[in-house]
């Protein structure tokens, strides 16, 4: 057996057999650094995020201030938007403490002609509540991207407080931000009309524009008692949070308005709109790919605002899908459905409904009888609002409106018209606006032309009136008769 120890004890002999030894130092020394240069990087990939997190959480016990994060939007599906709390402290911040920032950006407001400003990106500003000095800034980080999705950047207010006060800011501090700056923005803000759009990325909800349509309940063609009924019922929903989580229900309402094209079901759902403050969430059931994505736009709406589907007995597909059901090929109708009658029961009366509060849900149709029974139950449908023509008393209120009259000679002749024939209110109003002039000399033309289309109207219901009893009467010589007179009369009272 070869003795290697004279290698590394530096052994003495013949000269050959020196140089081999200092050879088998040189090259155990080589070897020994090519093991410690394994070793430190094995220690340092291992034990650097160890170490990093350790310096962090030293030196945030050592920091004495706490901070609390306010974000603008949360778009990972994750939860509601978080829009809601930080618009509120935007506002409070605008009214209470902008005026210490040298950078400032201006927001436009609803019927103010001054904008509002507000701190800007990198900005910060100091408030005071009880004693307690807390510092505010604007902050904006790009967050990396992946595959499928670029970098974004997100945006949020940050709250830095001592640790020593973190029981009065948490709880009654950041309730006083929240409370004010609600108030202001409920008061103040722009409402905004949302459409929801379909892409590969998923389905998204897109701000359409600015809302500022001018109906107000004041100015609604519809009974007084009828109307006050209505505010009285939105009004009591807005104001119930706590009432609704006493009683264990979500708290959301569901409206159905229904009746003929013309009657003001739009005007009906922007009065709405104004009198709370909400904005407008216009679903489009026909641009939505499935129940799954439905699920994630009902997610994205934030608190007090309202859902809106329109026309919705257009979708035939999906609200009267459990007769269809039972007709024809089941699998090649499920083919062709996006959206299924569950699913969106389920998104406006299941768990899904219940992710966050205060949310008004309106539907409108011209058919109601062609809706699935399901769709109009209470929970669902919590309150039908029907429609209707126009009767004398919301006449009065467009004449009021459009010719700024409220009592004339004429109306007692349109009164008695108004009783014995069917007209809108979009149809009355048109025949009111006054082509030229002012006042109650152009108002009277207006008003014997609403007689004269009135008068006519009457003519035509009495001629299909006269139709349909002389069909009644005409005698039936064989067997299919009666059946014809039937679909006559069901066509001449479905022209009616």
């Amino acid at each position: 057996m070869v003795n290697i120890l004279p290698f590394f004890m530096g052994h003495r002999g013949s000269p050959g057999q020196e140089g081999v030894s200092q050879m088998g130092l040189g090259m155990a020394i080589a070897a020994s650094m090519v093991v410690l240069t394994r070793f430190q990087q094995f220690l340092l990939n291992h034990l650097h995020g160890y170490l990093e997190r350790f310096i962090r959480k030293l030196f945030k016990s050592m920091d004495p201030n706490v901070q609390i994060r306010f974000t603008e939007d949360s778009t990972d599906g994750s939860g509601p938007r978080n829009y809601e709390a930080y618009a509120a402290v935007e506002t409070y911040l605008s009214a209470k403490c902008s005026g210490q920032a040298p950078s400032l950006k201006a927001n436009s407001v609803r019927d103010i002609g001054n904008p509002v400003l507000c701190v800007d990106v990198g900005e910060g500003v100091s408030d005071e509540f009880n004693g307690v000095k807390v510092w505010w800034s604007l902050v904006e980080e790009e967050e990396k991207g992946n595959a499928y999705r670029g970098a974004r950047k997100t945006r949020y207010y940050a709250l830095k407080f001592p640790k020593r006060y973190r029981e009065t800011v948490v709880g009654e501090y950041l309730r006083h931000v929240m409370e004010e700056g609600k108030a202001v923005v409920a008061m103040n803000r722009q409402l905004k009309l949302y459409s929801n759009t379909s892409s590969d990325d998923g389905d998204y909800w897109n701000y359409i524009m600015d809302f500022n349509h001018p109906a107000k309940f004041e100015t609604l063609a519809m009974e007084k008692e009828r109307k006050q009924d209505i505010i009285d019922d939105l009004i009591r929903f807005s104001t119930g949070r706590e009432y609704y989580r006493r009683i264990g229900k979500p708290w959301k309402r569901g409206y159905l308005l229904h009746g003929p094209p013309g009657t003001g079901k739009s005007t009906m759902i922007a009065a709405m709109a104004n009198l709370l403050s909400y904005d407008i969430y216009d679903l489009e059931l026909t641009a939505v790919r499935s129940n799954a994505a439905l699920k994630r736009l009902m997610n994205r709406i934030p608190c007090n605002s309202i859902l809106v589907i329109e026309d919705i007995d257009c979708s035939s597909e999906i609200t009267n899908q459990r007769e269809k059901n039972n007709q024809g090929d089941e699998g090649a109708r499920k083919k062709r459905e996006k959206v299924t009658l569950s699913g969106l029961l389920n998104c406006i009366d299941g768990l899904f409904s219940a992710n966050d509060g205060g949310r008004l849900i309106v539907f409108t149709t011209n058919h109601v009888g062609v809706l699935d029974l399901a769709l109009l139950r209470t929970g669902r449908m919590d309150k039908h609002i029907e429609m209707s023509y126009c009767g004398f008393e919301a006449f009065r209120i467009l004449a009021k409106n459009y010719l700024g009259i409220e009592e004339h000679e004429l109306f007692g002749r349109i009164e008695e018209l108004l009783k014995e024939s069917s007209i809108t209110p979009a149809d009355v109003g048109e025949n009111l606006i006054a082509g030229s002039g002012k006042g109650e000399d152009c108002g009277e033309d207006c008003l014997n032309k609403l007689i004269q289309v009135l008068e006519k109207k009457q003519r035509e219901e009495e001629v299909n009136k006269l139709s349909i009893q002389a069909l009644v009467k005409k005698p039936r010589d064989g067997d299919g008769d009666g059946d014809e007179v039937e679909a006559e009369e069901g066509e001449n009272e479905e022209c009616k």
